[in-house]
């Protein structure tokens, strides 16, 4: 028997993250199977994805990977190994572990490791799951199952499977294998393990650690932070040091960028991170679908902006569904969202400062915190963006510039560059992190409609977070409103639009956010 077996996600394409972190979990899981197939006579490929820097190339890297493995010659299963996460958030309650497969060749093996997996761990057992929607399922050749071994949000699943991940991984060996006649064969050496498992070192003989330093402390430092943008290479440089600042803010930690015994801590406990509970998907699909048709059906949809024409219909509704989700947050006491709502201050760097003449021409006052001077914002932004880059959010860096440097190569419709962040710390990064886990939606499809993107446009420069930021301004695009949000009110001479008064500012563009405000308003126990 051969079977192939790979983790999902990958080193740089971020999976489910709550108590558990799916990508360390699911490594750690696949390697224990392999290792006791190999203990039953089955020969074994496993791979991992350490390359892909986004989901589309990380799914299709995963299904070559498996077809091309035992080079090409056929083999007989293969399997993924995932953690699920359901929605709502931490929870106490058991949820349990389930096997996805597509056909009825498949189903009773699927049943038969969720039955294994549940026996032995105490986990719930969902039972087999079929479906013809998952690539994985769809684009393998061999018989194939993916394992969803428990809820990386349940603490009650957590406890169970921290339990047992053992006798887990050893019951679906041998649920696959059928459990042939173990033979005799030489002591395998350990398969290393991705990342480090913070019990392998005790936590009070970790060193603190700072830039300048390296070894195999770094190296585990490095492995331990999760969605860590860089190369492992136990070299605590600038990278890394912005990997740490990054990992210490999200986590309510005092960020100095040093790794001491707090952070150290936090990283042996996978400590959450300190983000608003709000539902992936704060606005549902029928509230989506009212909002777009407000957005499509205003005076701003079919305004000829001033040398950009018409915006694409995708750069309307996708930035009225952006100021609906930002708005529901204010309304939950979202303290980045806040900060994008404050009452107009005097500094030249506030673009609502700058602007005050056009808003007080409209009659836009924002001289007092609250919904008002954050849809006024949203009103700038929709002009904002028009100048920038015609509403198109995919757009990349200006290519009359010569910057191609991580942290200043412009992304995006508003064209932002990560070296803006500092301006609005701790709120721009929580707001990074918020969207790179998931936890808010990023309308890409709304905002694609009539939007053309090119080869050379998707194209990110450089390495490290300021990549993960180009990546993300442009796949992402609510990310890049709340960040372009923050920028307005903190460092608006970032933007050479604004600084030389070329965005323009309509009061049909307020109309329309008015109307949403007032839907989100009107609809709010919907979406309770």
């Amino acid at each position: 028997m051969k079977v192939c077996i790979s983790s999902g996600h990958g080193k740089y394409v971020a999976g489910a993250e709550d108590i558990l972190v799916e990508v360390e979990e699911a490594r750690r899981v696949t390697d224990g199977i392999a290792d006791s197939l190999e203990d039953l006579g089955v020969e074994v490929e496993v791979f991992h994805d350490d390359t892909s820097r986004d989901q589309q190339t990380n799914l299709e890297t995963i299904c070559n990977a498996h077809n091309e493995s035992f080079d090409g010659e056929g083999h007989d299963w293969d399997i993924s190994v995932h953690f699920n996460m359901s929605e709502g958030g931490t929870t106490d309650d058991p949820i349990g572990t389930e096997v996805w497969h597509k056909s009825e060749s498949t189903k009773a093996t699927a049943k038969d490791i969720a039955s294994a997996i549940a026996r032995v761990s105490g986990l719930k057992d969902r039972g087999p799951k079929q479906t013809d929607s998952l690539k994985f399922l769809n684009s393998t050749i061999a018989k194939a199952c993916l394992l969803e071994i428990c809820f990386v949000n349940s603490s009650a699943d957590a406890s169970l499977y921290e339990r047992s991940v053992e006798p887990i991984c050893r019951s679906i060996a041998e649920t696959i294998a059928g459990e042939p006649e173990t033979p005799e064969r030489p002591e395998r050496p350990s398969r290393p393990q991705w990342p480090d498992r913070p019990e392998s070192v005790p936590v009070g003989d970790r060193p603190t650690l700072r830039q300048g330093d390296e070894g195999d402390d770094v190296l585990a430092m490095q492995r331990m932070i999760p969605r860590f943008t860089g190369e492992f290479d136990g070299d605590f440089g600038p990278t890394t040091h912005d990997n740490v600042v990054r990992y210490q803010r999200s986590r309510g930690l005092e960020a100095d960028g040093i790794c001491g015994p707090q952070t150290w801590q936090a990283l042996y406990d996978h400590k959450l991170p300190e983000i608003p509970s709000l539902p992936p998907g704060s606005l549902t699909a029928e509230q989506q679908m009212k909002i777009m048709q407000i957005a499509n059906e205003s005076g701003i949809a079919d305004y000829s902006w001033d040398d950009r024409g018409v915006a694409p219909t995708g750069w309307t509704q996708g930035m009225a569904l952006a100021f609906g989700q930002t708005y529901k947050k204010l309304k939950a006491g979202h303290a980045a969202a806040a900060e994008m709502a404050k009452a107009r201050t005097s500094s030249d760097k506030d673009a609502l400062n700058l602007y005050r003449a056009d808003f007080d021409r409209l009659g836009m006052s924002n001289e007092s915190d609250g919904a008002d001077t954050l849809r006024h914002l949203y009103a700038l932004m929709l002009g904002h963006g028009m100048r920038e880059s015609s509403g198109q959010h995919c757009c990349g860096r200006d290519q009359s510039a010569d910057n191609v440097e991580a942290e200043t190569c412009e992304a995006g419709a508003f064209q932002t560059s990560y070296n803006a962040h500092s301006a609005s710390e701790p709120h721009f990064g929580s707001i990074m992190d918020e969207y790179a886990m998931g936890l808010s939606p990023g309308f890409l499809e709304a905002f694609s409609e009539g939007v053309s993107c090119s080869s050379s446009d998707w194209e990110n420069y450089g390495s490290g977070v300021g990549e993960q930021f180009q990546a993300m301004c442009k796949e992402v695009p609510a990310f890049s409103a709340e960040s372009c949000a923050l920028t307005l009110r903190n460092l608006c001479n970032h933007y050479g639009p604004i600084i030389r008064h070329e965005t323009e500012l309509r009061s049909e563009a307020d109309h329309m956010l008015m109307a949403v405000q007032s839907y989100v308003d009107e609809s709010e126990p919907a979406m309770a």
